[in-house]
């Protein structure tokens, strides 16, 4: 970070540093991907925006009247939307349209995500209903066998949480703890395009798939407080892992109850757990100052500490770079574990555990996850 405008001295060693600190915890393979719809964006697909946009064209072409009242509230006017298509016309013509919306492009994918599904993650979630994930582990897996390298094994059909069975869904939870045997996988979280009874899109969807109660500008929504099994998987992978954060706006109600419920179940706020990669604008300082508000509401609320990474002329470039850094380290230290293991091969486990660079707050951090992992496990399978 070197633009003054922006950034104090102070602000950029703190973001160095938080960087830092997100780069060890992904070298350390602890850490989980969510991966939002500003990632798939960069090939193309249409941001929450452009598919409201295009949903309310869809709408005003089912017939005239369509509420507009509650535009300010995007999942509320998603509902309104698909209400309207459902009483004026086929409600096929919705799932059409985001079918269309979120088909495989070409290019399927760029540089970006074959970085995220090449580096050491335990478990990749998305909230995104297109599959550029799935076409990057694709290559990955077809490279590896033309170059007759042995890698984990790769299951390159989507997991989608709801429609998919609950065996597939416990295979990809036991990926977490790093099983080699288990393939890596994308889960998708709130549906796919060609899965129509799995998309989660309006207010409605969440009601019925999270069974969350959200008031958005004093409003109360009306639903039960329902323990589904979306809400069950997203809690013990926020309860039991470190999540890193990227392409989302962090905005999203439904998705900031989901870190409330576990912020206040599991530990006190302004703690340094998950991270949120996220862009600040060079160019529009009361912007830059609106992200760095929220940045601060993210830490004293959720936990989460923010990397930013400068938009220079509408470019993420910079968010690429940091990808790159982190898998630069990742091989950085493949490297040094190989020599290590070749220098010391009668060491005991406890002297090589004392060669890893964790420090003992993240160490403290991870034991605790881990305990309450198990705790949390018991509490599900006693649920249900």
């Amino acid at each position: 970070m070197n633009n003054p405008e922006i950034f104090t001295p102070e602000e950029r060693n703190e973001n160095a540093e938080r960087k830092r600190e997100l780069m060890d915890l992904v070298v350390s393979g602890e850490a989980v991907l969510i991966v939002g719809a500003g990632s798939s964006a960069r090939v193309g697909y249409v941001t929450w925006d452009g598919l409201l946009e295009e949903l309310e064209d869809l709408a005003n072409g089912c017939g005239t009247g369509l509420d507009q009242t509650r535009k300010d509230n995007p999942l509320e006017y998603a509902k309104a939307i698909k209400s309207h298509i459902e009483k004026t016309d086929d409600i096929g013509k919705y799932y059409d349209l985001l079918d269309q919306l979120f088909k495989p492009k070409s290019p399927p994918y760029d540089e970006f995500h074959r970085l995220l599904i090449d580096l050491p993650f335990r478990g990749i979630l998305t909230t995104n209903y297109d599959s550029v994930l799935e076409a990057a582990l694709f290559d990955k897996k077809i490279e590896a066998e033309r170059e007759g390298r042995q890698i984990r094994p790769i299951d390159v059909m989507p997991l989608v949480i709801g429609p998919d069975t609950p065996r597939l869904i416990h295979e990809f939870l036991l990926a977490r703890n790093n099983d080699p045997h288990i393939p890596q996988r994308i889960a998708h979280l709130h549906g796919l395009h060609r899965y129509r009874e799995s998309i989660i899109l309006s207010s409605e969807d969440y009601v019925e798939k999270y069974g969350l109660s959200v008031k958005k500008n004093g409003e109360d929504q009306g639903n039960e407080d329902r323990w589904t099994f979306h809400r069950k998987l997203l809690w013990a992978v926020l309860a039991t892992r470190r999540v890193v954060f990227v392409g989302f706006s962090m905005e999203d109600p439904y998705f900031e109850k989901m870190l409330e419920i576990v912020s206040t179940d599991l530990w006190g706020w302004n703690k340094s757990i998950h991270f949120a990669i996220m862009g600040i604008s060079t160019e529009d300082k009361e912007d830059s100052q609106d992200s760095k508000d929220k940045a601060d509401r993210l830490k004293s609320k959720y936990g989460i500490d923010t990397v930013f990474y400068e938009i220079i002329e509408k470019s993420h470039k910079r968010l690429e770079d940091i990808f790159a850094d982190i898998k630069k380290q990742c091989e950085n230290r493949s490297q040094s574990d190989e020599e290590t293991q070749d220098l010391s091969s009668d060491s005991d486990s406890s002297e090589n555990e004392e060669l890893k660079p964790v420090s003992s707050g993240s160490r403290d951090i991870l034991n605790w996850l881990k305990r309450e992992g198990q705790r949390i496990i018991r509490r599900i399978s006693d649920e249900n």
